[in-house]
């Protein structure tokens, strides 16, 4: 085995370890915030200044970044004692008005930061820093004009975190990852970065990092990144499937509320120890404009019921109830007790659900009963609404780890034909129960809109 690198002043292993590598065509996938694009700026100076050096060709997903890296440029060039003019923004081809921040050395030669705009590449010659390229708004084009620039010998570096499977910068990681295409693949994930010294140099320790201090920075970065799924793309360098959630954890979190109550949970065996009536006093339904959802299941899957009260144009989630392997009757029982508090109620009528159905409607009217059987054009209309109240923040829910994995299971598919699919993985805490519920209550909510339009409509007849 290889002794690693020592650890420096200015840079730890794995930055050594691309400074090191003289391959023409690098490529790094990298967690966020590791401090490549401040190695990178050292390579870059080192090759512009040096006799016979080159023009360098920098490029970001965002101007902010260009800013940045030029800083980078211009405290490597005083480190290094390096004459150096920093030019400002220059405009950098004047028949398409692109401006790029730009520094100069006494050889001639120039660093230039630039915008993603793949028409700044355009018959230029020289080395090209592609940074965060799976975030480039047109990566295909940003390539096709980049590329021919290193055609001369010039190297090329291209460097990102993840940004899902159907990005170009994850191909080519495959490519460099089996031996295809000349490129030098690294990979720095963000324990990598710790494991190296990561959290010495921001903390500026003068010492080893403890355990305790280590994970604490990689709770940090797991806080930061918000949910699993962005940690593990963004830091741990395992982009998401190309089938992503239909509706992601952070639209979840703006939508959260953490003064809503967390589901209640009753088990099958609580049923027969702990009767309804000493549930219900708990369940505080004041006077209100409620609706209700319920997906409907046995032993396999959930029976969840999700209660909204609308509040000007708000869906306020009141409770999410979870009924985990309890007894047709017992759940007969709660709907029951919920139904005459709301306006209107939409049930899972399909299969095993047709009968609770049939039998509320039979109990409370078909107005205020819509039975639900599940199909494809129905689910892709609930999974649309549901959607848009997300978007649109008017919509409120508890503030749960369970639910948000349960929302995020919801994947949009294509059948061959061509038509929608909207389906959930079944796992331990169910097969989407809890989405469905709450997409029921939300259909609910806005078909009532639709009965009082056709009311105001038939009045305004008479």
């Amino acid at each position: 085995m290889s002794r690693k690198p020592q650890k420096t002043s200015f840079f730890l292993p794995y930055q050594q370890d691309w400074l090191k590598d003289t391959s023409r065509l690098k490529i790094a996938e990298k967690s966020r915030r590791v401090g490549w694009t401040y190695v990178q700026a050292y390579e870059d100076v080192r090759d512009a200044a040096k006799d016979g050096g080159m023009d360098v060709y920098f490029s970001s997903a965002d101007i902010s970044a260009a800013r940045e890296y030029i800083r980078y440029v211009e405290m490597w060039s005083r480190v290094l004692h390096i004459a150096a003019e920093s030019l400002g923004e220059i405009v950098f081809d004047s028949e398409d008005d692109i401006k790029a921040l730009c520094v100069e050395y006494s050889n001639g030669h120039r660093i230039y930061a630039l915008s993603s705009n793949p028409k700044g590449f355009r018959s230029k010659g020289g080395k090209v820093v592609l940074d965060e390229f799976a975030f480039h708004e047109q990566p295909d084009e940003m390539w096709k004009a980049a590329s021919p620039a290193i055609l001369w010998g010039y190297p090329i570096r291209v460097f990102s975190s993840h940004n899902g499977k159907d990005s170009r910068f994850y191909r080519m990681v495959e490519e460099a990852r089996e031996g295809k295409g000349g490129w030098s693949l690294h990979t720095c994930t963000i324990q990598r970065a710790i494991d190296d010294g990561l959290v010495e140099k921001v903390k500026k320790l003068d010492r080893p990092a403890t355990e305790e201090e280590k994970a604490q920075f990689l709770q940090e970065c797991q806080d930061i990144a918000g949910d699993p799924e962005t940690f593990e793309q963004e830091f741990m360098c395992n982009p998401l499937d190309g089938k992503t959630s239909w509706i992601t954890y952070s639209m979840i979190q703006l939508c959260e509320d953490k003064t809503l109550p967390l589901p209640i949970v009753i088990k099958g065996e609580d049923i027969h120890h702990i009767p309804l009536d000493e549930y219900t006093p708990y369940l505080n339904i004041p006077p209100g404009t409620y609706f209700l959802g319920q997906d409907v299941g046995r032993k396999k899957d959930l029976t969840v019921y999700w209660l909204f009260e609308k509040i000007g144009n708000t869906y306020f989630t009141r409770y999410i109830i979870e009924l985990h392997t309890v007894k047709y009757r017992y759940q007969f029982k709660w709907l029951s007790f919920l139904l005459p508090h709301v306006f209107r109620a939409c049930l899972d009528a399909g299969g095993i659900g047709s009968q609770l159905a049939e039998d509320a409607q039979e109990d409370f009217g078909t107005f205020k009963v819509e039975a639900v059987t599940f199909n494809n054009t129905i689910k892709e209309d609930m999974a649309i609404t549901t959607l848009r109240s997300f978007q649109d923040l008017s919509i409120r829910l508890p503030s749960s780890e369970v639910v948000r994995r349960d929302i995020t299971k919801i994947k949009k598919t294509t059948t061959t034909s061509g038509n929608a699919r909207f389906e959930g993985e079944r796992d331990k805490d169910g097969h989407a129960d809890r989405f469905w519920a709450m997409a029921l209550g939300l259909r609910a909510a806005k078909g009532s809109q639709i009965y009082y339009q056709s009311s105001r409509r038939k009045s305004s007849r008479r």
